[in-house]
């Protein structure tokens, strides 16, 4: 790695994260004070309508309506849209910002020249999205915990149990950098690269919600990278899902070494 590009991309990337991180932790906040206004007989009302429990089992992984505790509620901030969004927002930012970013201003050549190589620039710069991706992960988990100190709920939550999902959380966080970033490698616009990332997991999103409402899209909800995020399994049933966090990995470990090698080998247009 070198020191003075790690520092210039945790500049940039610092205030970012740290939006996020606030955004997401607020967000839990908000999100417990708003179920404790709501009585368990309406909420359970709810979930016995069948599309809307469906369309709440696409984004925790499980029928809420069978599994109805303080800590499974709150298993839907951890999969809800905003987090999504700022998690994504803050990935698709730092993770096109100097490799495409570079070669569309057309200073990628003048960065290259200096006396780094191009695997030293590639791991300084992820290193960077990778550590900006810790306190983002925990942000909902820390959420939970002030929203128990401040905003109860009727039922204590098992802080426990939910200490498990941010470490799912920072495999798909991993998972989608290292898809960014071997997108970035291949292309020489930003927004194309911003594009090609954001339309596949607006359709792994779309997906995961077929695949609740449709039989037919299960059989093909595994291609989708937000089908191995489950959070409320894993809060009802305190078991880690080795499946789905191997899978994580292994994707995040393979995309991450394709992103490299191209970045090494591939030519970069000049000015």
């Amino acid at each position: 790695m070198n020191r003075a590009v790690v520092l210039k991309t945790a500049r940039d990337t610092f205030w970012l994260a740290l939006v996020a991180t606030v955004g997401i932790m607020l967000f839990e906040m908000l999100f417990v004070r708003a179920m404790r206004e709501v009585p368990v007989e309406i909420a359970n009302y709810w979930l016995g309508h069948k599309v809307f429990s469906r369309l709440i089992e696409a984004l925790v992984g499980a029928r809420l309506a069978e599994n109805l505790t303080p800590t499974t509620l709150v298993t839907i901030g951890f999969a809800h849209p905003l987090v999504f969004a700022l998690t994504w927002a803050l990935l698709l930012t730092v993770c096109t910002r100097v490799i495409v970013g570079e070669i569309e201003r057309g200073t990628a050549d003048l960065l290259l020249t200096l006396p780094i190589s191009r695997t030293r620039i590639y791991l300084s710069t992820s290193v960077v999205w990778m550590l900006a991706g810790i306190p983002v992960s925990l942000a909902p988990w820390l959420g939970m915990c002030l929203a128990q100190r401040f905003v109860p709920l009727w039922e204590p939550i098992d802080l426990q149990r939910l200490a498990m999902l941010p470490v799912n959380l920072y495999l798909l966080y991993l998972s989608i950098g290292s898809s960014a970033t071997l997108v970035s490698s291949l292309t020489s616009r930003r927004g194309a690269a911003v594009a090609i990332v954001l339309t596949a997991l607006l359709a792994s999103f779309v997906l995961n919600f077929l695949s609740a409402l449709w039989p037919a899209a299960k059989h093909v909800a595994f291609v989708g990278i937000l089908n191995y995020y489950q959070p409320l399994p894993m809060a009802r049933d305190g078991v880690w899902p080795i499946g789905h966090l191997a899978a994580l990995a292994g994707f995040a470990l393979a995309a991450w070494l394709a992103g490299l090698i191209i970045f090494r080998r591939r030519d970069i247009p000049a000015a």
